[in-house]
């Protein structure tokens, strides 16, 4: 099973979901980080190789803090950093991996659409038609 993770509470929520689950049913667990330096916008050239390593390191702190998640429930799992265009990464790594669950994290703020037209509704399903792979949405709890 793989968990795409990043910073803020949606992230946390596919953490948690993603814990439970490997826990349950005794999978292997993978975080992965993808850093796209291209969502920071147009940088001049000389700056892109600080932006990227800078970008990466924050990656690999938040990968290793949701590995720590999972080790305080005695859970061994993976952190993988990659960089590139998100979509095209995730579904590459679900394949190499022959993964057969992603879990994806919900902003807060964002609501189960019977219609699945919300944003990350539609990356999931996005990624279900591009790798075959299930993928489960989590949702920070509402307040």
């Amino acid at each position: 099973m793989v968990c795409a993770t990043r910073g803020g509470q949606g992230s946390r929520a596919a953490q948690e979901w993603a814990i439970r689950h490997a826990q349950e049913t005794e999978q292997r667990l993978v975080f992965l980080y993808v850093v796209n330096p291209n969502a920071v916008g147009e940088v001049d050239d000389s700056m892109r190789p600080a932006i990227e390593a800078e970008l990466a390191w924050v990656a690999q702190v938040l990968v290793r803090v949701a590995q720590q998640r999972a080790a305080r429930h005695q859970l061994e799992t993976e952190g993988v950093v990659l960089l590139g265009d998100v979509r095209e990464e995730i579904v590459r790594f679900l394949e190499q991996q022959s993964a057969c669950m992603l879990v994806l994290g919900a902003p807060r703020g964002t609501t189960r659409n019977v219609f699945g037209d919300d944003a990350i509704e539609q990356f999931a399903q996005e990624i279900r038609q591009a790798s075959g792979v299930a993928v489960e949405v989590a949702r920070p709890e509402a307040e």
